[in-house]
């Protein structure tokens, strides 16, 4: 139970009471006029004038259900949420879970070992590989991305020894660019989206708690990724130290997704093919769509492989080709149920509303333990293939010009006679224990009232009691989160917490790190400009035009003979440019910079982007 008390009015205190979400610590010492109305069952208190609130008026915060504890098993030995350890698949390979939010694999080979992911951190990997050096002192010389997200990838430098230069960093073809989609031009917004469906604000301790419970010893993030020093297209055929390994490309989840296949272990490594236990067709922290039949086809390739352990990079090892195949099958069937009865329903003409709400698994699949979780995310999935395929209309055309949320608010606020009986008719709710309603009322009340202390508090209530009965550990650790927020518990700073990391920037090439610079320009200043500036980089001895025009940017590479105007330096130099380490005119003053043309011009079309590692 929350022990924090509030001070509200007399009215709303009275409302609490009777619905038995609070109790009445000393009553306000002010008048109040009660006019009884017949509105769901409750007297309704109004007031003409201002209320005047007594300091000492104190009510607590309702009751929360009790904590429910996510505790899925893929198969009865193999618990779904786990501690941090490192546990045995055989007699060479070794899976950290626990240490981030994703797992690594050591592979170890006759005279070095082989990493097969490198989390999210420098510190969480720094952690998980002082684990595996208690396996053995083997050294790493190659190590395998499953494909770009940032958790996967952004650990690399603390597997590797100071002295080693010649570490192979292997990869599909599409790592790179995937990686500078997902973590360049839209870093900022899935870096604050995935902490909160991770649960990283959450406290370690109390009915609140993180219950993967992966970020409790680390205290900084540090950002220690590497590109690819060998990519493949299809498959790659490997034979590392005695370890034979094959590896496929599937482009299910991400475009540069693989599978790890030993054939001599009879170990399939998947990657985020089935992220948890299921394919990652929607996510809280934001993805592109992607069809979830590629999934279906990745899930019979490895069912055809017949593996005996299956490792994902979410859970722990699933153990026994029986366990294994049970696994793939229900989930592949799972994922095309869903896919088929959502396709199906649009053909009849259903919403994706209607259809998010009565797509559910068959008989036949829904009493799978590891399918637990997604039977809530349906709706997710459901509405992410609607709109993959259809677009985002509807069918209904009420809806092309949509009324802003502000103005809708205002409406049903109104149409609710105000914000006291608002504010009724969310308790009444919660009450009945609709607590999605609850939530969603309390949504407009608060864009009417932002900062309004009684519809926060129950806001904060709904979302908490719908964190607590989801079996979906991402929907509860955003609930969780927000329900934080609103009590002022946990105060996040977005703009600082997802500001773009500089050393992730200065790692990129130049033809990738121009890339983001479209999505940095600022229209307003660039309005109405119409003009070409070359930049060259006698460093690396490659050149690219930017081309400004109709408040947008073109970037290609190459010099453009039409534009008088030439900018020459350093690509480090411009890195610390863009990264807003130094200013354009600092860099002119010492030299590092040439230009070639109108300075003013040069210097008035460098400036018009934003720096890369800010909002």
């Amino acid at each position: 139970m929350h022990k924090d008390s509030f001070c509200t009015s007399q009215s709303t205190a009275v409302n609490w009471a009777q619905l038995g979400l609070a109790e009445i610590i000393q009553n306000s010492t002010s008048k109040e006029q009660v006019i009884e109305n017949k509105t769901d069952g409750k007297t309704i208190k109004d007031t003409n004038e201002s209320i005047d609130v007594s300091n000492k008026t104190n009510i607590l915060p309702p009751t929360y259900t009790e904590q429910l504890s996510i505790n899925q098993k893929p198969i009865v030995e193999n618990v779904y949420s786990v501690h941090p350890a490192v546990y045995q698949v055989n007699k060479r390979i070794w899976v950290a879970s626990g240490y981030d939010s994703v797992n690594t694999i050591m592979i170890e080979g006759e005279k070095e070992i082989i990493i097969i992911d490198t989390l999210s951190t420098y510190e969480s990997a720094k952690n998980a590989m002082k684990e595996f050096r208690k396996i053995t002192d083997k050294p790493v010389k190659t190590i395998i991305y499953t494909h770009g997200d940032s958790d996967h990838v952004q650990g690399t430098r603390a597997f590797l020894d100071d002295e080693d230069k010649d570490v192979k960093i292997i990869a599909q073809q599409n790592n790179s660019d995937f990686y500078i989609n997902k973590n360049g031009l839209l870093g900022q917004i899935t870096l604050l989206r995935n902490a909160y469906a991770s649960g990283f604000f959450l406290p370690d301790d109390g009915p609140d708690k993180n219950n993967l419970n992966v970020f409790g010893n680390v205290t900084s993030r540090t950002n220690a990724y590497l590109t690819p020093t060998d990519t493949f297209s299809d498959e790659l055929d490997l034979d590392i130290s005695g370890v034979k390994m094959n590896l496929i490309h599937v482009a299910d989840e991400s475009s540069d997704q693989i599978y790890v296949w030993l054939p001599e272990d009879k170990s399939l490594l998947v990657g985020d093919t089935t992220y948890g236990i299921f394919p990652n067709i929607d996510s809280l922290g934001g993805t592109i769509y992607h069809n979830p039949m590629k999934d279906t086809i990745a899930l019979d390739k490895a069912i055809q492989l017949e593996p005996e352990f299956l490792i994902t990079s979410h859970i722990k090892p699933v153990i026994g080709k029986e366990n294994v195949r049970d696994v793939l099958v229900s989930t592949r069937d799972a994922t095309q149920y869903i896919y088929d009865q959502t396709i199906r329903g649009m053909n009849k003409g259903y919403t994706s509303e209607e259809l998010s709400q009565t797509i559910k698994l068959p008989k036949e699949l829904e009493d799978y333990p590891w399918l637990s979780k997604i039977r809530e995310q349906i709706p997710w999935y459901v509405k992410q293939i609607y709109y993959g395929n259809l677009g985002g209309f509807n069918g209904d055309p009420t809806f092309l010009q949509p009324v802003s949320i502000d103005e809708k608010s205002k409406k049903i606020v109104a149409g609710f006679r105000g914000i006291d009986n608002t504010i009724l008719n969310i308790q009444n709710s919660i009450s009945r224990g609709e607590y999605d309603w609850a939530a969603e009322l309390a949504t407009y009340a608060l864009h009417v009232e932002p900062e309004n202390q009684e519809v926060k508090t129950l806001k904060a209530h709904s979302l908490r009691e719908l964190g607590q009965r989801t079996l979906s550990e991402d929907a509860r650790n955003w609930y969780l989160t927000s329900a934080l927020e609103l009590e002022g518990k946990i105060p996040i700073n977005s703009e600082t917490f997802s500001k773009t990391n500089a050393e992730q920037i200065i790692k990129l090439p130049a033809e990738e790190l121009l890339k983001i610079l479209p999505v940095k320009l600022n229209p307003n200043k660039v309005k109405g400009i119409d003009q070409i500036l070359n930049i060259y980089y006698p460093d690396i001895d490659k050149a690219f035009t930017l081309h400004f025009r109709n408040s947008i940017v073109i970037v290609s590479d190459g010099i453009e003979d039409q534009s008088n105007n030439t900018v020459i330096l350093d690509f480090d130099t411009h890195k610390l440019i863009l990264n807003g380490k130094i200013t354009l005119a600092d860099g002119i003053n010492s030299e590092k910079i040439e230009i070639d043309g109108d300075v003013d011009k040069v210097i008035e079309l460098m400036n018009l982007f934003e720096p890369l590692t800010s909002n």
